[in-house]
C-alpha cells in the first residue's frame, strides 16, 4: 500500500508499504478524505517531537472494504476515524494518530468499533470533520456543569471556538466571545453568536454589561493560535466560576493561580475528546452546528507536501494558519 511517511522534519515521502492484512475484531478501511490540522503542520515543521518515521494525518474519513465475522461494520460504511487511541502504557492513557503512532495519510487502516464511527448518510464529510470541535465542546459543557441561562466567557477564536459558541447555545446557555481578530468575530456573528467582543483593555466592562455586572458564571481558554496571556481569564468570571484550559496536544502553559484561589475558582484541563464523539455525530446529524462561513478546500493529495510546507512557514513566523477546512482527497 501507499503511504506519506515523514522521516524528519519537513522530510515528506510518498512510500510503498506492506499490504494490511485483516485480524480478529478489525475492518480494513480506505482512506478516502484526510485534514491538514494543525497538529499535523506543527508534527511536519518539527515543532512537536514525534518518534520518526511516522505517517502524518490526525483526522481522516473513509470507507470500509473488509472485515470479519466479529466486527460491528459492515462492507461498504462511510467512517470517521478517531483522532485518538486508548493504550494503557501511553502517560496520557491514549495516543494521537499522526504524532504518538502513525496516522491516516496512506491508502488503508486496520480499525476496531472503538476507533471507527459509523456516520449516517446526513452528516456529509465536509460536516464530519467538525466532530472534534464539536465533541471537545460537549466534554467542556459536561466538564463545567454548564447550565440553562449561564454565561460563559470563551476567550480566543477560530473554528474551535466558533463551534464551542454554538454548542453553548445549543445547551442554552449564554456564550460571550473574545478575541484580538475582528475577521473570526464576524464570522461568528454570521453564525449566530451575538455577544462577540475584542480581546482588549474594554473586554471587562464589556462582560460585565451582558451579565448585569456579576461577571461570567464559567470562561474557556483556548489555546489554539491564542497569544493572549492565560491567566488573565480568571479576571472576567464570578466567585466559584469553573474555568477550562482547552488544547488539542499537551501544550506548556504558564499560568498564575493567584486569582483562582482567591476566588475558589474551579480549573480544569480538557484535551481528550473521544467519550463524545457519538454525541458529536447526533449533534451533527441534527443540524445543530453551522459551518456555512468556514471555506472548505479539497485537494489532490500529491498536493499535500506543498501544503503542509507552506503552513510550517506560517507557524514558524508566528502566524495562524487560515480559517479553512483543507481537505486532501485519497485516490491512490
Amino acid at each position: 500500500m501507499k503511504i506519506w511517511q515523514l522521516s524528519s522534519p519537513e522530510n515528506l515521502q510518498r512510500q510503498n508499504a506492506d499490504d494490511l492484512k485483516l485480524s480478529t475484531g478489525l475492518a480494513k478501511i480506505k482512506i478516502t478524505k484526510a485534514l491538514v490540522s494543525e497538529s499535523d503542520v506543527a508534527v511536519y515543521a518539527g515543532i512537536s517531537k514525534v518518534k520518526y518515521p511516522v505517517i502524518l494525518g490526525r483526522f481522516a474519513l473513509g470507507q470500509v472494504t473488509e472485515t470479519d465475522e466479529y466486527t460491528f461494520m459492515q462492507k461498504g460504511d462511510r467512517v470517521y476515524l478517531a483522532p485518538a487511541t486508548d493504550m494503557e502504557t501511553a502517560h496520557l492513557g491514549f495516543v494521537t494518530h499522526g504524532k504518538d503512532a502513525n496516522g491516516y495519510y496512506c491508502d488503508f487502516v486496520l480499525a476496531d468499533a472503538d476507533d471507527a464511527f459509523v456516520l449516517p448518510p446526513s452528516v456529509s464529510d465536509e460536516a464530519a470533520f467538525l466532530i472534534d470541535p464539536v465533541a471537545l465542546a460537549e466534554r467542556v459543557v459536561d466538564e463545567m456543569n454548564v447550565t440553562v441561562g449561564q454565561h460563559v466567557l470563551v476567550l480566543g477564536g477560530g473554528l474551535y471556538a466558533n463551534v464551542l459558541c454554538q454548542i453553548l447555545i445549543y445547551h442554552r446557555a449564554v456564550p460571550i466571545l473574545a478575541d484580538n481578530n475582528a475577521e473570526r468575530l464576524a464570522r461568528a456573528k454570521k453564525c449566530g453568536i451575538y455577544y462577540t467582543f475584542p480581546n482588549d483593555e474594554s473586554l471587562k466592562e464589556n462582560v460585565m454589561n451582558v451579565t448585569g455586572g456579576k461577571l461570567a458564571d464559567g470562561a474557556v481558554y483556548l489555546a489554539l493560535n491564542n497569544k493572549s496571556e492565560p491567566s488573565s481569564i480568571f479576571s472576567y468570571v464570578a466567585n466559584g466560576a469553573h474555568v477550562a484550559f482547552c488544547s488539542l496536544d499537551e501544550k506548556p502553559l504558564t499560568v498564575n493561580l493567584e486569582r483562582a484561589l482567591k476566588n475558589n475558582l474551579t480549573v480544569k484541563g480538557i484535551t481528550d475528546t473521544r467519550d463524545f464523539v457519538t454525541t458529536a455525530i447526533n449533534i451533527l446529524a441534527n443540524k445543530n452546528v453551522s459551518f456555512d462561513a468556514f471555506t472548505c478546500r479539497y485537494y489532490p493529495e500529491l498536493h499535500l507536501p506543498e501544503i503542509l510546507k507552506k503552513y510550517a512557514e506560517l507557524l514558524k513566523n508566528g502566524s495562524p494558519l487560515p480559517e479553512q477546512l483543507d481537505v486532501i482527497k485519497f485516490v491512490f
